[in-house]
């Protein structure tokens, strides 16, 4: 590899430790020129190309939909035609034999017991870092599936770039939180009442800029629900950034309302129109979609009377708006993560964001 440059996975979001292969912009040892488009890589918030940086002829071995730690080599350009020579088995450099806890870089050690690898997996390395362990994790999985038979009447179910990626991202979050729900339910006419009022002064509100409205109000007086655990402490952020989920065929994102408790109902109304219309034009920008601090998540319009919102990353509480019921009332779902509060602050604030709700004066 001494003759080849290493392209890497980069730091677009800091959340982000992994990202998806959506496709290749260019054929497995095709001539390229500085600043062309090598991959398009897809993380849980936006879809990025790596550009190739500099001339020469770029080589890789991932396939599309695998997955890549962020800072891990994806390809490598070379000045010759010939292939560089990459190896899972060896280290790309040789050099002096090293205790077994120098060996492993922290962030190796990671990836490894996500992939469920250990040092015996490695036995002829001496420096093991993070791109080592994930083409030795690729090329396991890789044997692992050619070895595995097909069950007799299945065919395989493609899965898209930004759903194994969210797979990967929840599959961290549900190990490393303690979740819980609690349920009340609105009065939709109530509700919608309190929406016709408002709709005098701030023109028309929807049930969704309504509610992040109040949430955003709320959220003060309850900062377990702003907050977030890691490393055996409560972190709570210290600015509330309201995201809401959306999914109208572009991939699910979660556009953010940024500072929300300090913005008017109008205001809220109008960041989070100008945010789902950039989603539609396929404009949103990594700003967008990062920083949120609590998730909202709106299936009223797809007729769902009831679900469980799943957490994410970094965050300690996600609400769910559902649609009315036929007996006219609407479910508030919240999901928490129980280390930082407990059902019954949980079901607290779900009433007292009810009567804010319901509220009838306006």
């Amino acid at each position: 590899m001494s003759d080849a440059i290493v392209v890497r996975v980069p730091q677009i979001n800091p959340n982000d430790e992994h990202a998806v292969v959506v496709r290749w912009c260019v054929e497995n040892g095709a001539r390229v020129r500085a600043g062309q488009p090598l991959v398009t890589l897809e993380t849980t918030k936006t879809t990025f190309d790596v550009d190739a940086p500099s001339d020469g002829f770029a080589f890789f071995e991932l396939e599309p939909n695998s997955e890549v730690a962020v800072g891990a080599a994806v390809a490598w350009i070379s000045e010759t035609e010939r292939a560089p020579q990459v190896s899972v088995a060896t280290p790309q450099v040789a050099t002096p034999p090293r205790e077994s806890a120098e060996r492993f870089t922290r962030k190796a050690r990671k990836l490894m017991k996500e992939h469920g690898l250990t040092e015996a997996d490695f036995p002829a390395c001496h420096a093991v870092e993070a791109d080592l362990v994930e083409r030795t994790a690729a090329a396991r999985n890789k044997k692992a599936v050619a070895e595995r038979s097909e069950p007799e009447g299945v065919s395989p179910l493609e899965l898209t770039p930004a759903k194994i990626t969210e797979i990967q991202v929840l599959t961290r979050v549900r190990g490393q939180t303690v979740p819980s729900t609690v349920t009340v339910a609105v009065a939709g006419d109530k509700l919608e009442e309190r929406l016709r009022r408002e709709a005098d002064t701030h023109g028309p509100v929807s049930a969704l800029e309504m509610v992040v409205y109040e949430v955003a109000r709320l959220l003060p007086e309850w900062p377990e629900f702003n907050a977030f655990y890691a490393d055996g402490r409560a972190w709570q952020h210290q600015q509330i950034a309201i995201g809401f989920a959306v999914n109208l065929g572009r991939s699910l994102r979660v556009p953010v309302v940024k500072d929300a408790s300090h913005l008017s109902l109008r205001d809220i109304a109008r960041a989070v129109r100008d945010l789902s219309l950039r989603y539609m034009r396929g404009n949103l920008a990594i700003d967008d979609v990062t920083g949120g601090t609590f998730t909202i998540t709106d299936l009223s319009g797809e007729g769902v009377v009831h679900f469980i919102p799943v957490l994410n990353e970094r965050q300690s509480a996600i609400l769910g708006l559902c649609a009315s019921r036929n007996d006219g009332f609407r479910d508030l779902v919240l999901t928490f993560d129980h280390r930082l509060s407990d059902g019954m602050r949980a079901g607290r604030f779900l009433v007292a964001l009810r009567a804010q709700l319901e509220r009838a004066d306006g």
